[in-house]
């Protein structure tokens, strides 16, 4: 009897420990992305955003500022940070209608892409506008509008890698119910080069 005790208060007591563990590792997880006070949605209320996972988040006060701020243009879909060191994604808008499809293995590229414009502390910026077929819901048109970035080569960036989107249309039978929208980009530069040695590169480009 006394045996049969002690097996069950050892099975309890690892059960226990289990639960501990478990609660522990959750509460971890949960607060390994906090997230600061929230703020109202930048596409206006009700509407959901998404992350370049494709997953739901909130716009809150610990995002940066480019995805905080509240949107001014209707048809604005995407908005889009890259740098050397990360790529971000916030879908505004229509979250019901259409998604971009998650491509992590472009998004590495295009980060890297950018190392090479690393040489002065510079945010740029641009609008891109981008058509659909109203048949395939592929890309049809893409061109800047209104804010085109300062620098021609980021610009080419730009327009790169939203060539590059690929979209899932969320209507019943599957036709695109958005056809325009625009991407809104933000491109942070970091000075990772000496003032010298931009000055050496500039001169071998002469």
């Amino acid at each position: 009897m006394q045996i049969r005790l002690l097996v069950i208060v050892i099975l309890l007591s690892l059960l226990a420990s289990c639960r501990t563990t478990r609660s522990s590792d959750d509460a971890n997880s949960r607060n390994e992305t906090p997230i600061g006070e929230l703020l109202p949605p930048p596409g206006g209320d009700g509407e959901v955003i998404l992350n370049e996972k494709g997953e739901v988040v909130q716009n809150n006060a610990n995002e940066i500022p480019f995805f905080q701020k509240k949107s001014e243009m209707p048809t604005e879909l995407f908005r889009v940070y890259m740098s050397s060191d990360s790529y971000m994604v916030r879908q505004i808008r229509y979250t019901d209608k259409i998604i971009r499809k998650p491509d992590p293995g472009a998004d590495e590229l295009a980060r890297e892409e950018l190392r090479k414009f690393d040489l002065i502390n510079f945010i740029d910026d641009g609008y891109v506008v981008v058509g659909l077929n109203a048949n395939t819901g592929k890309l049809e048109t893409i061109a800047f509008d209104r804010r085109v970035p300062r620098i021609n080569d980021i610009a080419k960036v730009i327009q790169n890698d939203a060539s590059r989107f690929n979209y899932e249309h969320l209507t019943k039978d599957g036709m695109p119910g958005i056809l325009k929208f625009i991407i809104n980009y933000q491109i942070r530069l970091y000075p990772v080069k000496s003032r010298d040695e931009v000055k050496q590169m500039l001169q071998k480009k002469k």
